[in-house]
């Protein structure tokens, strides 16, 4: 198949997909943060950081190692195929770690999405010391929304300082915008229901927001505010507009009935999986020659297949390591009363 290029409205909204690793980082600072939120506001004592280390590895190493594993199984034989980029067999150590960010011959190669994830693994390890200077700064909500206020602009004189080099666009810092933009919304709205016009207007704001977003990156930007657009903000308005949205939709006194639509919840579940695989699987069909050469069969392969490989990620590896990181990380009072609780129950069974 031949490189894409944009020629209609569906090729731009298309590329435009990109924005998912945004609303990706933002739904992590919006969940992430908010139990320091809540225990700066309670006075509580805040997580465990033995336990969240523990939760957020299991959460996405084991997949994200079959998905390595997987890759290099589909791809290594593929060289020369459009889209396979192969790292050399000594850079492999690299994606273990999360470091294929850092060497030119390994970012953006075998598995291309996973880049994100050495972003996401380095916010995990800076969030506990986000979360204790949270807590240090009082119990008002106001306290809270100043360290992700500093991360967003933090972000931005990274980006202006650095623009779009590599690695540096690739580093956190770049990304502190869109995880801040999160922490920032869980800081404002713990708590606090809003009221069903409220939520519809922040839906309009944050779908606008994202739209505008994608206008300016396909090359609707004036140019006097190109290199600003490009270079600083990037998608900070994307990421705002997602953080309106979670917010209407986790605050709203109203849930929009879409977020609990059953395929929806179903993708959710297994979007992680989707997200580590369709990118191989892809570039596999594609170096076999079993992709249709129109979109849309193309796509309906690729999503099927994807869909089935991440469903068995799901239930064979992700859920088996989150159920066992939840119950070696449970607090000894909370084992003792989950055992008083067994013969109690097998009482009333019986």
């Amino acid at each position: 198949m031949p490189h894409a290029t944009f020629r209609s409205a569906p090729d731009y909204v298309l590329n435009e997909g990109r924005l998912g690793l945004v609303l990706f980082f933002v739904l992590s600072g919006y969940l992430l943060y908010r139990p320091w939120v809540s225990a700066a506001v309670s006075g509580g004592a805040g997580p465990r950081h033995t336990a969240y280390l523990v939760r957020r590895v299991a959460r996405i190493v084991p997949a994200y190692y079959l998905a390595l594993i997987g890759s290099v199984a589909l791809l290594w034989g593929a060289a020369g195929t459009p889209g396979v980029r192969l790292p050399p067999a000594t850079a492999l150590p690299l994606f273990a770690v999360f470091a294929q960010n850092y060497s030119p011959s390994a970012l953006l190669s075998l598995d291309p999405p996973t880049w994100t994830l050495s972003i996401e693994a380095s916010f995990y390890l800076v969030l506990p010391l986000v979360g204790l200077a949270a807590m240090r700064l009082g119990s008002s909500r106001w306290s809270q929304v100043a360290p992700p206020v500093a991360m967003i602009l933090t972000g931005l004189a990274w980006n202006s300082i650095t623009g779009l080099a590599e690695p540096f666009d690739k580093a956190l810092p770049a990304a502190l915008p869109y995880f801040g933009a999160g922490m920032l919304m869980a800081a404002l709205g713990s708590g606090r229901p809003i009221a069903p016009r409220t939520g519809r207007w922040l839906l309009v704001a944050g779908i606008g927001a994202v739209v505008l977003d994608g206008a300016l990156h396909e090359g609707l930007a004036p140019a006097a505010v190109e290199p600003l657009v490009s270079g600083t903000l990037r998608d900070l308005p994307a990421a705002a507009g997602f953080a309106a949205i979670v917010a209407a939709v986790a605050y709203g006194e109203t849930r929009a009935a879409w977020a609990s639509w059953t395929p929806l919840v179903a993708l959710g579940t297994i979007s992680y999986g989707v997200y580590l695989w369709h990118l191989p699987l892809l570039l596999a069909l594609r170096s076999v020659n079993a992709l249709p050469l129109h979109l849309l069969p193309a796509l309906v392969v690729v999503l099927a297949t994807t869909v089935m490989v991440a469903t068995a990620s799901w239930f064979g590896l992700e859920r088996p390591a989150i159920r066992w990181a939840s119950r070696v990380t449970r607090r000894p009072a909370e084992r003792g009363e989950r055992r008083a609780r067994r013969p109690a129950l097998a009482g009333t069974r019986a």
